[in-house]
């Protein structure tokens, strides 16, 4: 099982994804939809298409990251 936790600021998302043997990657995308892309190719190439994410919940930095991962079928 794969989880992604997101800290969300105005202009980026700092990502840091637990691999299912306890190491991390991290990755900083930008906040729009651009950022969001390269977050989900970069998902895929960790093979982990359908992590978990966990994020914070700043003002409504949040809302557009987490439709677009759940619109990828992803757990938010």
């Amino acid at each position: 099982m794969f989880n992604l936790g997101i800290d969300v600021a105005k202009a980026k998302l700092d990502c840091a994804l637990r691999l299912p043997n306890g190491k991390h990657r991290n990755k900083v995308v930008e906040n729009n939809h651009k950022g969001f892309i390269a977050l989900s190719e970069w998902l895929l190439k960790q093979d982990a298409s359908s992590p978990r994410v966990c994020m914070e919940a700043t003002g409504t930095y949040w809302e557009k990251v987490a439709e677009y991962l759940a619109g990828l079928g992803m757990v938010v």
